[in-house]
């Protein structure tokens, strides 16, 4: 109660940042499952291959993209006009 802030977002730019931290969220849930699967295959670990590599670099992205994201939900906003 003491220490209850205003959010510096309109409330439906607030809304549209949390679904799209929601979903870069989910998306990087989904690349870490894919790098899982990509480097435990049925015959042991695999390192090197096209897939692997290809999938720590979209896990990296999306983990990168949400961080950004959610950094953005609480900063200050451009788009609702709040300064």
């Amino acid at each position: 109660m003491f220490f209850r802030k205003k959010s510096p977002h309109c409330g439906a730019c607030l809304v549209c940042q949390v679904v799209v931290a929601i979903l870069l969220f989910l998306a990087s849930v989904a690349a870490l499952v894919g790098v899982y699967k990509s480097h435990v295959l049925s015959s042991g670990f695999a390192f090197g291959t096209t897939s692997g590599s290809l999938s720590l670099i979209a896990f990296a992205v999306s983990v990168t993209l949400w961080m950004s994201q959610m950094r953005n939900c609480v900063s200050k906003c451009e788009a609702c006009g709040t300064k």
